[in-house]
Parts: C-alpha cells; structure tokens; sequence
C-alpha cells in the first residue's frame, strides 16, 4: 500500500510540476481566470458595479439625510437613525467583492497592452470608491485591502486614505494625457460612461479631487484657491457630468439592467422635507410677488394617477416608532406605475445615475465663493447649478430660463444665504451619497450647542425623526455622523476593527465625527 502511494505521490508531483510550467505561459482564453479578460471587456463590469456600490450607498444616505423615508425592517431603521450593520453591507460588498478587486488586474493588463486610457479610467473608479466610501464608514481596509491570501486586513482611517486616492487621481490624470499602443483598444470600446472622452474623464477626476477637498472645509487642511481651482477644470456643463445610463428591462430584457434607485426604492417613500425643499416652504426660501413653482417639482414628487393629487411627504418628526407602514397608502409610490404613480424621475427604470454632475461642482463653488464674502460670484454659481440640476432632468429650456428669473430663485447677492445654496444643492444631491457628507459637514440645522435650531441653523426643518434609536444618539445634541462597519468585518476582522478603533464597539459609534467632519 506504500508503494502505491508513494508511485502516485510522485506521478502527482511530475503532473503538478508539468501543470506549473505550461500555466507560466499559457493563458487559455477559453478557460477563465484573472489574467484573460482584456481591458475593454473588464472596465464595463467595474463601471457598472461602481454604479451600483455608489448609488446604494446614496439610497441610505438619502434616507439618513431625510430625503426618503422607508419601511422595510432595514430602511425604517435608517430612518430613525438606526444605522445598523445589516442595514450598510450591501455598498461595502459590491465594492470590495465586484468593483475594487477586478481594478488591479484591469491595471496590469493595461500595462501589459499600453492601454494607457483604461490605466487612468481604474485609477479614478479606485480612488473615488475608497474615498466615497472611506466618507460613509469613516475607515476602510485599504493598504492590505488586497494582498493575495490576507483574510483579515487592516483597517485605514479616511486621513490616509484620502492621501493615497488624491495621488490615484494625479496618476490617472498623467495616463489618460498619454496617448495608447496601436494594438491597444480604443477606450470607447469599453468606455460605458463618457464614450470614450478622456477629457470627460480627466474633468471627472478633477470634479472628484474638487469635492474630496471640499470635504475638508472644517479642518486647518482646507484651502479654498486650489478648490477653486480644480473646479476650473472640473465638469462645467451637463454635458460633462457623468451620468450613468440604466436600461428599463423592456429594452434590456434584463432586470438587472435596471436602475438602482428603481431596484431599492419600492417600498420608500419621500418625506415632508424634501416635498417642502423642491416647493420652497421652508423658512427663509427665497419668495417675492413674481413666485413660480421650481419646474422639477412633478419630475421629483409622485402624484396619485387615479386623482391627480401630489403625494404627502412623511412627516419624520411626528411618525412613531412602529413606523407608517400601515398607512402606507397614503403616499404615492417612488416608482413610477401605470395606473398608479407618475412616481421620480430618480427611480425610473431607465433612469440615469448622477454619480457626479456640473451642478454639484457649481454649489461648491457657491458655497465658497460665500465664504469669501464674494456674494455676487456665488449668487451666480448658485443659479448655474439650479440650471444645471434641471437640464440634466430635462427641464425645457424655456421653463428653466422662467424659474431662474422667478423671486422663488434669490436674485439679490446681498440676501444670498448659505441655507439657500446648500438646500438647492441638497436637491441637486437627490439619491446621492454626497447629501450625507454635506448635512454632517454643515451640521444639520444645529446652533454652535449642537441642538437644532431653525434660525440659525442650514438645513431648515431637518429635525431628529420623532422616533430616533435613543440607544444611538441618546441626546439632542447627537446626530448620525458615519455608517456603522460592515456585518462582514465585525464577523471575520473584529480584531482589526477594534485595533483600529475601539469605539466602533460602542452603541453610540454612529454619532462618531470622521476625521474631516471636525466640531468648530
């Protein structure tokens, strides 16, 4: 019997050893593994998981940040600001498990074939996921998120991440600028976003280094000219944002195809908040003899078909904690259906993701141009991002020109307020995890005691729910700051969680500043 297995020990080891040589210098395009897909085949996939990691984060963000309300188990529990881990897995694994992980072998496989522009197109979907993301939990697995064999990785705070994601986006840049090898496909073969437009693509780099420094305006890090700066050759137009195209399934065939906001907003539900954000009722809104109702209005807020009527929004601050559920009815559905709901033009099927727009560039430019008391050059990128937001919609340009000339658009750079950019850009920020970042970073509706307070606060009206997770923000000075980790890390990687950051162990961790939303 030794005999025997010593004969196929070493039969094994010839065959082993026959199998290493000719996988050395085989790649067999009919068997697949990590090395066979060519570049233009693998940057749709990661443009399309990207899509769907980025938006999800943005369908909580939006509930968290009192956009929409929902009642799934999961959703209600965003709702009251129950952040909870079951309720933040889905961004992190289509990140991590089908976007993030495929970017290093599209890289070497465009090094391999000089596909200069595919190089530049990973680095920027690499760097704004880590950053987009690193803003949601506040630290990330990042420099050992990846090494061949390491199950339990450590964990990053967001200061370096940053760091290492704006370096990413520099080196994109310097790729997408050069040009290809001749046998190297051309990038609009796989290039599902701008068509192959790399100077889209570095205006979008530019955009995303644009918002990542804007994030810091708190901090002694921030500095205002080279945020200017970039946003010079950021996206400027609607024509330059990037907007990516889902397909209703009656032309793909295909559910999947679907939009994301479509897919994860069939039982949501929008709030009074927002109704009131889009119709202009909220203290201090701009409003004089010559009002005219925002054009968007019916693209954004669903009426019932059977009367007409525009839905009600959920009133967060009064609704119990068991929910409305039950009265469900009472609003009209997101998506919109035959016979029943004009529903958002968000959550089409075929809708378009706003992953990162020229209106978003043109409110960060307002907001900063405000702070530098240059009140006439922030009133007009204040109006340049409303236009911008409504012919990304598809706002008639007639209509447009009649809301912007409207006293429900502030017209005097003297009566600007920064409530009244930052609102408008909380709508331009629909379904987006942006909406998030900019509510902590302007600190809700709170006074210097962190308690809400309508005069001097931003965001007008953005109250904690009536039915807030106490056990998460016991007191009326705390507010949801990040998501909470991943179901996934606190069962496989809770060590190099709690290494990371003891706190994350604690019940209150949501209410728990990141490292860019400093308290001043």
């Amino acid at each position: 019997m030794k005999k025997i297995f010593s004969i196929m020990a070493v039969a094994g080891a010839l065959m082993m050893t026959s199998c290493d040589k000719w996988l050395d210098v085989n790649d067999n395009p009919n068997t697949p593994n990590t090395k066979v897909p060519s570049v233009d085949l693998r940057l749709p996939s990661i443009i399309a998981r990207f899509a769907e990691a980025y938006e999800s984060g943005g369908t909580r963000a939006a509930i968290i940040s009192q956009q929409l309300a929902g009642t799934t188990a999961n959703n209600w529990a965003l709702s009251r600001w129950n952040i909870s881990t079951a309720a933040v897995n889905w961004p992190y694994q289509p990140w991590y498990i089908y976007t993030a992980n495929n970017i290093p072998d599209l890289i070497e496989k465009g090094e391999a074939t000089g596909a200069n522009h595919y190089i530049g197109a990973g680095k920027i979907i690499w760097a704004w996921g880590f950053a987009a993301f690193s803003d949601m939990y506040g630290m990330l697995p990042y420099e050992e998120a990846f090494q061949g064999g390491l199950m339990t990785p450590k964990y990053d705070q967001g200061d370096l991440i940053y760091e290492k994601c704006l370096a990413e986006l520099d080196q994109a840049i310097e790729y997408l600028q050069k040009g290809q090898d001749a046998a190297a496909p051309a990038l609009s073969v796989g290039d599902h976003l701008f068509k192959g437009d790399t100077k889209k693509w570095i205006a979008l780099a530019n955009g995303i280094k644009a918002r990542m420094l804007n994030h810091l305006s708190k901090t002694d890090k921030f500095n205002a000219a080279e945020v200017l700066a970039l946003l010079e050759k950021a996206p400027k137009t609607a024509a330059e944002s990037a907007l990516y195209q889902y397909q209703d399934r009656a032309v793909s065939t295909k559910p999947e195809t679907e939009s994301l906001q479509y897919q994860n907003n069939s039982s949501n539900r929008l709030t009074k908040l927002y109704i009131d954000y889009v119709l202009g009722n909220y203290t201090g809104a701009p409003t004089g003899a010559n009002n005219m109702e925002d054009p968007r209005a019916d693209l954004l807020i669903p009426r019932f078909i059977a009367t007409g009527l525009r839905t009600p929004g959920v009133d967060m601050s009064v609704i119990p904690e068991s929910g409305f559920g039950s009265t469900i009815t009472s609003y009209a559905a997101l998506r919109p259906t035959a016979n029943v709901s004009t529903g958002s033009v968000y959550v089409a099927a075929g809708a378009k993701g706003l992953l990162l727009t020229s209106s978003e560039m043109h409110f960060i430019k307002a907001e900063v141009l405000f702070n530098q008391n240059n009140k006439a050059g922030a009133l007009q990128a204040y109006k340049d991002g409303i236009k911008d937001h409504m012919e990304i919609l598809g706002v008639p340009a007639a209509k447009i020109t009649s809301y912007l000339a409207s006293s429900s658009v502030q017209q005097s750079a003297s009566a600007l307020t920064l409530s009244q950019i930052m609102i408008q850009k909380y709508i331009a920020l629909s379904y987006s995890p942006e909406v998030f970042n900019d509510v902590r970073r302007l600190e809700f509706c709170t006074d210097a005691s962190g308690k809400y307070n309508e005069s001097v606060g931003i965001y007008k009206g953005l109250k904690r729910p009536g039915a807030v997770f106490t056990i998460a923000l016991p007191s009326e000075d705390m507010w949801p700051r990040r998501f909470t980790i991943a179901s996934y890390s606190i069962n496989y990687n809770y060590d190099q969680v709690i290494k990371a950051d003891p706190d994350a162990a604690d019940a209150t961790y949501t209410a728990k500043r990141i490292w860019w939303d400093v308290k001043k």
